[in-house]
């Protein structure tokens, strides 16, 4: 069978890394594009000089990742998980994470333990400044144990899931939380690359708890915002200038 022209080699779509897509993903990543928001398409076009049929591509892309939700006759907002979806999420996590530690511990090699360390001296020597890059290490962190159990299917489900969490924590995470991922990791390494598997589900489990005890699971979605000065805002695209015309 030959692969659609729209798949990357790896298994994901061209429109991942489209430039609408990150933003967008970026947005929520960094809880300015909220729950509940709105996803105009003419505000969307206009913020990114593109057209409308690219934004509706992109919308029905993310709407087909459950990080959209697409309501007809309405249009696009970014999707809301309710209290029981979120802590199903987490449990899934917490299924997922150990079964990763554990496929990764049962075919341990060097270079696997050499591309864990880089990944953790990586993290530890981001400056936490930039929010977008210190999430976007922490979830590489966990898709990375996930590479490392050699299950590429794995390897997918954590890429939506750690995604999903991000949208999760956006909609749901106590104002002035501190993200302890960073100090997390390290110990959740160091126990995988002594072999202790049961050492480093147990440090998985109590990194997971301590994301999900952030949480304020009776938050709520905010439904309206300035799309194209939270996009101007992150530097995702320049300020708008003046007289600029829209594209259909």
């Amino acid at each position: 069978m030959r692969k659609s022209k729209a798949m990357s080699a790896g298994g994901r779509t061209t429109l991942d890394q489209d430039p609408v897509v990150q933003g967008i993903l970026k947005a929520i990543s960094l809880k300015r594009l909220r729950p509940g928001m709105k996803l105009g398409e003419i505000e969307l076009a206009s913020a990114f000089g593109t057209n409308r049929t690219h934004v509706r591509q992109v919308l029905s892309h993310l709407g087909s990742r459950d990080l959209v939700t697409l309501i007809p006759n309405r249009g696009a907002f970014v999707s809301q998980c309710s209290p029981e979806e979120a802590r199903a999420v987490f449990d899934t996590r917490k299924i997922l994470e150990r079964a990763a530690i554990s496929a990764a511990l049962d075919h341990f090699t060097p270079d696997m333990a050499r591309d864990l360390s880089r990944l953790v001296a990586l993290e530890k020597s981001h400056s936490h400044n930039d929010r977008w890059d210190g999430l976007d290490l922490s979830a590489s962190f966990h898709v990375e144990i996930a590479r490392l159990s050699g299950n590429p299917v794995l390897v997918k489900f954590m890429e939506e899931l750690t995604l999903r969490t991000s949208l999760i924590i956006a909609q749901y995470e106590m104002p002035g939380s501190e993200d302890r991922c960073p100090e997390a990791h390290p110990g959740i390494a160091e126990r995988i690359l002594a072999r202790d598997k049961a050492g480093a589900i147990a440090a998985m489990d109590r990194h997971l708890a301590d994301m999900q005890a952030r949480l304020k699971l009776d938050g709520r979605g905010e439904s309206d915002a300035d799309i194209a000065a939270i996009f101007q805002d992150l530097g995702i695209v320049p300020k708008a200038r003046p007289g600029a015309r829209r594209r259909d």
